[in-house]
């Protein structure tokens, strides 16, 4: 991975703001992955495809990410602090491969289904569920290689062996599912709500293209450079330019 240029950068974004909210950060890790083209990208397991989200977010803005919840017992806003690389769990070797096949074995069902773990082509998939129960098994139908024991295949499964199927997938790649620890300092209650890097990554993405933009609004004004040419120069030097602007 390396750290995209800001040109890179604002077309991501705008391309970003244009597509769904799954779609978004494929977008993102395309500007600085260049070993993975757009297929591999869409076919990385969940938590490899978060884990390099992480390592993007540490590249452009740091490893501090500043959170602001509200507490689910009182309503109160509860900020915390943590860590990029800190939420970076172990990569397991299922992840490393893009169709790695995984085995399940159901004593409880006496069955045994292969499946793999869920990617991003999963979740753009699922946005045209319009319910929870019609995206499990849209992605269970997706995930599920095959079955030993059922005939009627993945679409058969019952609730129960779903359930055994989902915590094999999470325990598979955790990664997919990290959770924040929070503690509200006005009634102390303990949750811990999951973490979207996706979705947190584009805010900040968001934020500093806005203030981008009128960076190169003021610039091109006073000077009369093109787009291209601001955003080509370095954070400091563009700033030492807006600081002569200001004065």
């Amino acid at each position: 991975m390396r750290t995209p240029t800001a040109a890179e950068l604002m077309q991501a974004w705008e391309r970003g703001s244009e597509a769904s909210a799954a779609a978004r950060s494929l977008h993102l890790l395309s500007a600085s992955c260049d070993e993975l083209d757009g297929e591999a990208l869409l076919h990385l397991p969940l938590g490899r495809h978060d884990a390099l989200l992480l390592q993007m977010h540490t590249r452009l803005f740091g490893r501090r990410l500043d959170s602001v919840a509200a507490c689910p017992a009182c309503g109160a806003p509860v900020e915390a602090e943590f860590d990029a690389q800190a939420l970076r769990l172990e990569e397991h070797e299922a992840q490393d491969g893009l169709s790695a096949a995984l085995e399940l074995h159901s004593s409880a069902h006496d069955v045994r289904v292969r499946f793999r773990l869920a990617n991003g082509g999963d979740l753009i998939a699922l946005q045209t569920c319009t319910d929870v129960a019609q995206a499990r098994r849209l992605l269970i139908e997706r995930c599920v290689i095959d079955i030993d024991g059922i005939d009627a295949g993945a679409s058969a499964m019952p609730e129960s062996l779903q359930a055994e199927l989902a915590q094999a997938m999470a325990e598979a790649d955790p990664q997919a599912d990290l959770q924040l620890a929070f503690r509200c300092p006005d009634c102390a209650h303990d949750w811990q709500p999951t973490f979207d890097i996706a979705q947190f990554l584009w805010q900040e993405l968001h934020a500093w293209a806005l203030r981008m933009l009128r960076d190169i609004d003021t610039l091109a004004r006073h000077y009369h450079w093109s787009e291209a040419d601001i955003l080509a120069m370095t954070p400091r030097r563009r700033q030492a330019y807006l600081e002569q602007c200001a004065s």
